[in-house]
């Protein structure tokens, strides 16, 4: 059984197995599944875990997952977390093929230009592609591609999360930024800059690493007026560096 390492956790959980050691309980997030293979992300890191004989999970689903001895075991789906909003939505990037745009999701250029194109990286947190933003003309760009539209009421709240990854050319500074961004229209056929609202920042990762591992963005949004809601990945970048996007979760809570 693979270890994950390193986990970012406000408690850190102990590497080595100790018989001496309680069980530890976590909640992860599932990254894919398929018969006799279960792969879990907590903390970032994703790793296969055992499950329960009978068990079915659909990537996006939230668990409640235990070590001990060495040994991750996922117990079950958590109820009452919603189901991913965005799920229809190409939320990982496999629905279109390496080189092309990704299908369902809409580019803007808030500055400098970047250009955001399906790739297929030897390590990716789910599925077998990613959504890869970068600049064009090697300038500094900041960069939004962003989602399909969901509807809200004013005071909604959301969870929204992602993964992202740094990808750097050898000579470079890992200084590429990520963060996910709430944008908020008047209907669902507007398209960005002509928002309802101004724009809400989420949740930010300054100087992502070259991945792997990917760095895991979370955080909750309440929407500010009604009408309807867009997830934004924000890429930060200059010269040839591309910050690489999967696994986009938005859930009411």
């Amino acid at each position: 059984m693979t270890t994950p390492f390193p986990l970012t956790s406000p408690e850190p959980l102990v590497m080595a197995a100790d018989p001496g050691q309680p069980a530890q309980f976590r909640t992860g997030t599932v990254v894919s599944f398929a018969t006799n293979q279960a792969v879990v992300s907590i903390g970032g890191t994703s790793f296969p875990a055992a499950y329960l004989r009978g068990a079915s999970f659909t990537a996006g689903d939230l668990v409640y997952v235990s070590r001990q001895d060495g040994s991750w075991v996922i117990h079950g789906a958590l109820a009452g977390v919603g189901p991913n909003l965005l799920a229809a939505a190409n939320p990982s990037f496999e629905d279109s093929p390496p080189g092309q745009e990704p299908l369902l999701w809409l580019s803007a250029n808030v500055s400098g230009v970047s250009s955001p194109v399906v790739a297929a990286p030897a390590t990716v947190p789910a599925g077998s592609q990613v959504a890869s933003v970068g600049t064009i003309d090697t300038a500094a760009a900041v960069h939004y591609l962003y989602s399909q539209p969901i509807p809200v009421e004013a005071g909604w709240q959301f969870s929204v999360s992602a993964f992202a990854g740094g990808e750097y050319q050898p000579t470079d500074a890992a200084t590429a930024d990520a963060a996910l961004v709430g944008l908020w229209f008047a209907n669902s056929t507007n398209l960005y800059p002509t928002t309802s609202s101004a724009d809400t920042v989420i949740v930010t990762a300054n100087d992502i690493v070259q991945q792997p591992p990917y760095t895991t963005l979370s955080g909750t949004v309440s929407a500010p007026v009604g009408g309807f809601m867009r997830v934004a990945l924000r890429s930060s970048t200059v010269g040839l560096q591309r910050v690489l996007w999967d696994q986009v979760i938005l859930r009411r809570i």
